[in-house]
């Protein structure tokens, strides 16, 4: 497949500093700047020599849960030496069905492999390839992202694929200024988020209506630790806050390395 116009505009920086400690994050999601919402837990540990492997969970909680019943599960293999994604596997659930994803990440091509189970009905399973590379999960572009210096004015575009489906992404460096994380004042750097959607097939690009402006901030010092997100999404206000932290050693910072049976994901026929 011929590359598209978008491409040349892809960040083609090398990875920087890789201080990345094996961690449990904790974080508090909130809705509309009144309602505690649900909560979130991300962990990054050493798969083997090879692989980091990360993985998260979120739920929703409280009013928010009577609500929207929400429960998801992410694990990723990333490349320690190109912080590239090797394989993701995602798992969510609402009231009406239950979606997993598997996804292999190739060096010339994408695989997802989609199944929806709905809690009445048959179960659909599909298989998609987008001819393009390389694509970041969302676990695997805060990675990379946090490895860059990140100066006032920076802007950082990659392809992100957080499900099924890929997203042209851009960060863009707004400045410093201090935060509230975890009761005291900590210096951040602020970063705007853009996203238009890609279209898997003809890599076509479009607007992306469900969220109109989204904003992180990272700790500026060497752990460069998401701390904040703020977005304006099609169901209100959201915001997700960095509630804990748990520095991981010894076996507690191990992971098993994954099997190269684990991570295929069989391509559609043609």
């Amino acid at each position: 497949m011929a590359q598209p116009e978008w491409a040349s505009s892809l960040s083609k920086d090398q990875i920087g500093q890789l201080n990345v400690p094996s961690c449990v994050l904790d974080f508090e999601l909130g809705w509309n700047n009144t309602i505690k919402a649900g909560t979130a837990r991300v962990t990054l540990q050493e798969a083997g020599l090879r692989y980091w492997r990360a993985s998260a969970q979120a739920s929703s909680t409280g009013f928010a849960r009577t609500l929207w019943s929400y429960d998801c599960t992410m694990s990723s293999i990333i490349s320690r030496e190109t912080l590239h994604p090797v394989f993701m596997q995602h798992t969510e659930t609402d009231r009406s069905e239950t979606c997993r994803y598997r996804v292999s990440f190739q060096p010339r091509r994408v695989i997802t492999e989609s199944t929806v189970l709905p809690h009445v009905g048959t179960a659909i399973a599909t298989t998609h390839v987008c001819g393009f590379s390389p694509i970041e999960d969302l676990l695997s572009i805060i990675l990379y992202v946090r490895s860059l210096p990140l100066t006032h004015g920076e802007s950082v575009t990659r392809v992100v694929q957080p499900w099924d489906k890929p997203y042209l992404t851009t960060f863009e460096v707004l400045g410093r200024e201090n935060m509230k994380v975890e009761e005291a004042q900590k210096p951040c750097i602020k970063l705007a988020v853009k996203i238009r959607k890609i279209d898997r097939d003809t890599l076509a690009l479009s607007s992306y209506k469900k969220m109109k402006t989204a904003t992180i901030w990272v700790s500026d010092d060497a752990e460069r630790l998401p701390v904040e997100m703020r977005a304006e999404i099609f169901i209100g206000y959201m915001s997700c806050r960095l509630t804990g932290k748990t520095f991981l050693t010894g076996k507690a910072a191990q992971s098993a390395a994954p099997s190269t049976a684990s991570m295929f994901v069989k391509p559609p026929m043609p």
